[in-house]
């Protein structure tokens, strides 16, 4: 038995959930990954993993070995990567975490010219909308957007992202156009269940920030389903540029109250503070920021 790919394996097991998650994630066969983990059990003599048909559970055992395992690959990593980078070489795995419309519309343009740059470099890629602890759950980079907490980790500011209200031609014949953010009380609006001032818009009126506070016609957590449905003629939406502008484009939104501007969104990296921070890391950190200072949304 190779140790070392079963120590992968049943990392890669642990952190997709599942054995299937786990060979998808090193790209093998699901009989491959459970013959390891098994081969692995056998060799150690003791349970690792507890096989329910609904998840896997890690046994204490299991998470002793979890521990001393990511730290040691993760070691050896950093160790073939400071190698590497004494030959001039950028290698090793960066993890990226990214709010998920925005990861999955806006970030995997630069991410492919980054990997046709530095081919050894290996990128993880999770997309979530919740605000993830960089420190705890191991991410070198994330991506957030909106107000940041005080914290200890390291702000780049990355852009400002411009907010619209949209409003579907179709909702607009039968409900009319709002000429006012105080008329909105009248319209259905859309609310987006992870923003974290609940459901309320700002307006910029006579130079003043305005709130507008509504009750949902429909709420949801995913900002392109709101999208749809604000498309479908459902109900009004606020949501960035880079996800509104497409359907404007295609006729299936118009923008509404431009008069009352919404106020951008600011999106920045954060990152921890370290006294050597790896190669690899600068220039995915600098890939971005180039990459969107020349963004039609940056301003």
């Amino acid at each position: 038995m190779d140790r070392l790919q079963a120590m992968q394996v049943f990392r890669a097991v642990v952190e997709a959930g599942s054995f299937a998650g786990g060979a998808r994630r090193l790209g093998v066969s699901n009989a491959m990954v459970s013959k390891q983990i098994s081969r692995l059990e056998e060799s150690l003599g003791v349970r690792l993993l507890a096989r329910t048909t609904r998840r896997l559970q890690l046994t204490a055992e299991g998470e002793r070995y979890l521990t001393t395992t990511a730290r040691l690959l993760d070691e050896l990593d950093e160790l073939e990567a400071g190698l590497g980078e004494q030959r001039g070489e950028i290698r090793g795995r960066l993890r990226l975490s990214a709010p998920m419309d925005f990861g999955a519309q806006a970030l995997m343009v630069v991410l492919e010219a980054f990997e046709q740059a530095h081919p050894a470099v290996t990128l993880e890629l999770v997309l979530e909308d919740r605000h993830v602890d960089l420190l705890a759950e191991d991410y070198d980079l994330v991506v957030r957007i909106g107000a940041l907490e005080d914290s200890s980790l390291i702000a780049r500011p990355l852009m400002r992202m411009p907010c619209y209200l949209y409003g579907a031609p179709d909702y607009l014949d039968r409900h009319g156009t709002p000429d006012h953010p105080r008329s909105l009380k009248h319209h259905r609006c859309l609310h987006y269940t992870l923003a974290r001032q609940g459901p309320q818009w700002t307006f910029e009126v006579d130079g003043e920030p305005q709130r507008v506070r509504f009750r949902p016609a429909l709420a949801c957590n995913n900002g392109r389903a709101l999208i749809e449905a604000a498309a479908l003629g459902m109900g009004l939406v606020v949501k960035p540029a880079f996800l509104g502008e497409p359907e404007v484009a295609a006729g299936r939104l118009v923008r509404l109250l431009e008069t009352f501007p919404i106020p951008a969104l600011d999106v920045h990296l954060l990152y921890a503070e370290r006294d050597f921070m790896p190669a690899r890391l600068r220039a995915l950190i600098e890939t971005l920021l180039t990459h969107f200072a020349g963004s039609p949304a940056h301003a």
